[in-house]
């Protein structure tokens, strides 16, 4: 059984908290190179969210959409991005927890455990 699974977590490093209520959504792409959906996911109060379970995880190249212009426009704050696309290679028999560092007008991020 594959026992791998995606997760992240979102910091607003603007304010030195968690972004909750943050849409996020998983594509993976396909054998004719292209993108298909797999799932939405919502960021809990603390910014984490379980993007896709074991058994739901299978090798290959997938796309992480957080969805951080709703986030920014429920605080009146002006943003650069109202998406931010990470695409990540997951080709290894391991978890995935990729991190957002996010500010309105630049983000960072990592392969983290």
């Amino acid at each position: 059984m594959d026992a791998r699974k995606c997760s992240t977590h979102i910091l607003d490093t603007s304010v030195g908290k968690a972004a909750a209520n943050v849409r996020v959504t998983v594509s993976r792409l396909d054998e004719i190179q292209e993108w298909r959906s797999l799932r939405a996911a919502q960021t809990d109060a603390d910014g984490r969210c379980l993007l896709l379970q074991p058994g739901q995880f299978p090798s290959g190249i997938y796309k992480l959409t957080f969805h951080v212009g709703a986030y920014y426009a429920e605080r009146n704050v002006k943003t650069l991005y109202p998406a931010i696309d990470l695409i990540v290679d997951c080709s290894e028999n391991q978890n995935y927890h990729i991190p957002l560092l996010l500010n309105p007008f630049g983000y960072s991020t990592y392969r983290g455990t």
